[in-house]
């Protein structure tokens, strides 16, 4: 199966840099993730706050079956998360 895009539920909170987000996600082994991504990776263009708003990531789907999803995130590392979460575009 080749990679496809998509988009991924997360957590957004503020970056110290104005062009840049932080996301949250929980993967499958049961821990946080915390990265960052340009805000034109961001879905909708939602204005984090420090308390973290819902929102989505751009990420490329490189694996997605039954229950868990396998997606590269925009800093380049590759996370398993919950099918869920994640939705081909």
């Amino acid at each position: 199966m080749a990679a496809s895009h998509g988009q991924m539920k997360c957590k957004l909170y503020p970056s110290a840099f104005s062009g840049e987000v932080v996301f949250q996600v929980d993967t499958t082994i049961g821990k946080s993730y915390e990265g960052v991504a340009p805000k034109h990776y961001v879905q909708p263009s939602t204005q984090p706050t420090k308390d973290g708003v819902n929102g989505q990531i751009k990420v490329r789907v490189l694996g997605n079956g039954a229950n868990e999803a396998r997606v590269s995130v925009p800093d380049g590392q590759i996370l398993t998360v919950s099918a869920d979460k994640v939705h081909e575009t």
